[in-house]
């Protein structure tokens, strides 16, 4: 089969790249630091701008969230959004942003005809209901270069970087030679018959019980480690991880035409 590369949107060198972060819970705070990080990395490396992240998330920390999540009992009752950019604007020395609310909330204030938004955006959600609804916005029109969404259940999940649709594209070619999203890759994910394992927990023992501890690190890793190379590196030959800690197994998602994503 033949090997694909995807190279970078080339406006993403020359300005600061727009990052929105949709959910900021077990994989959205690690994925907010991440990107901190990040944004230190590309700037030494010839970046002239680097990141500006924006963090969207309307719940607050729970007992449940200390020690599975990057949050600690002084937390509770607080902003996960304000409490996570807060930190690292303080840390590093950023300028970035929170909204206490969902950013599909964001996205009903603009202009509906408003094209682009922002670069990337990275969705940490875990409802079908708020993968569908950020499907169809990005679908619907020139919002976003990348989509990058991290999913994950008790002890397997899945990372995906894609390039959104363009019903507008000069060419058939134009959207055939994206990325694919993950919506694109696993349907079912936008199935309203299947049911979601997202119950808020009272406790942290029941949290792990739902959840593994560590999965979250896991699939945040192989995301942050995704957006590194496209900008560190220009391309990417995989454009996607699923992994399954009970296996020890981790499959790359190989860039191509056409093609059925692996299994964990």
């Amino acid at each position: 089969m033949a090997k694909f590369v995807h190279h970078i949107d080339q406006r993403l060198l020359d300005r600061r790249v727009a990052v929105h972060i949709a959910g900021v819970g077990g994989n959205g705070a690690q994925m907010a630091a991440c990107l901190a990080r990040l944004d230190i990395a590309i700037k030494a490396l010839g970046h002239p701008h680097g990141l500006h992240v924006h963090a969207f998330d309307p719940d607050a920390v729970t007992e449940a969230n200390v020690g599975r999540q990057l949050y600690s009992p002084a937390d509770i009752g607080g902003s996960k959004a304000a409490i996570t950019i807060t930190r690292l604007n303080h840390f590093y020395g950023l300028d970035w942003e929170a909204s206490v609310c969902r950013v599909e909330d964001f996205w009903s204030r603009l202009d509906y005809h408003r094209g682009h938004v922002a670069d990337i955006l990275i969705s940490c959600v875990d409802t079908r209901a708020a993968r569908l609804t950020i499907h169809e916005y990005l679908f619907s029109g020139d919002r976003y270069r990348y989509w990058l969404d991290l999913g994950n259940n008790e002890h397997d999940g899945q990372v995906v970087l894609g390039v959104p649709g363009r019903p507008n594209a000069a060419s058939r070619a134009e959207n055939t030679e994206r990325l694919p999203c993950v919506t694109e890759l696993y349907p079912e994910l936008l199935d309203a018959d299947q049911p979601d394992d997202s119950a808020p927990s009272c406790s942290v023992r029941l949290s792990l019980a739902a959840q593994g501890l560590f999965i979250n690190d896991v699939i945040v890793r192989h995301a942050a480690q995704l957006l590194y190379e496209l900008f560190s590196r220009g391309q990417l030959s995989q454009h996607g991880v699923v992994c399954n800690l009970d296996s020890k197994r981790t499959v790359p998602i190989a860039i191509q035409r056409e093609g059925i994503p692996p299994d964990p």
